[in-house]
């Protein structure tokens, strides 16, 4: 083994899933950038994403405290680069390059391109000084048929998402399964005790 070095208090998760936000603003829909978001509890079903406080899709979330949150594809790379080079409050309308869809949430306009798309109610929001983090349930989830595996879940695949590293600024594609999740640990230490 090498020799570990310190990079800094600023280090990142590798890699961070890109997703485009979408919420309502006074002149209308708008989706921005946004690839610190993770899910954060099963039960009930709820993330939670970070965003700088100047942004103006904050606005939007905190006005309706509803939100959705888009997986593109890898289809839609540059245009989900775009949506985090420029700002709806400088006039970027960012909606105009997609078709809008609506589920069950009338403020948590979606992407129809978007192979995945989530609804999402706003449970609270954290003040966390440059940034909000706002923790939301999950309300709904749209994809289509084609997304699916033969058990009707969604199927990495076929949605092929993309990621993005830090501070790098790379997107990569989603490479190759490794392993079955709570599975392939069995053929280090054996079969776990019961819980």
């Amino acid at each position: 083994m090498g020799t570990k070095i310190d990079l800094g208090p600023n280090g990142f998760i590798y890699p961070m899933p890109v997703t485009l936000v979408g919420a309502d603003l006074t002149a209308g829909p708008n989706f921005m950038t946004v690839a610190w978001i993770t899910r954060v509890q099963p039960n009930p079903p709820r993330l939670a994403c970070g965003l700088g406080k100047g942004h103006a899709t904050n606005i939007g979330i905190r006005e309706h405290r509803e939100f959705s949150v888009c997986l593109p594809s890898t289809d839609q790379l540059a245009v989900s680069d775009w949506c985090g080079l420029v700002s709806a409050g400088s006039g970027a309308d960012k909606a105009a390059m997609f078709s809008i869809f609506r589920g069950a949430l009338e403020h948590a306009p979606m992407i129809a391109e978007c192979p995945l798309c989530l609804e999402c109610r706003v449970e609270r929001v954290v003040d966390l000084g440059s940034h909000e983090l706002f923790v939301a349930d999950l309300v709904a989830t749209w994809t289509e048929e084609r997304f699916l595996d033969e058990k009707s879940r969604p199927d990495i695949e076929k949605l092929r998402p993309f990621t993005l590293t830090m501070p790098d600024k790379r997107y990569w594609a989603v490479g190759d399964q490794v392993g079955e999740a709570w599975s392939v640990g069995r053929s280090v230490g054996g079969q776990p005790p019961a819980e």
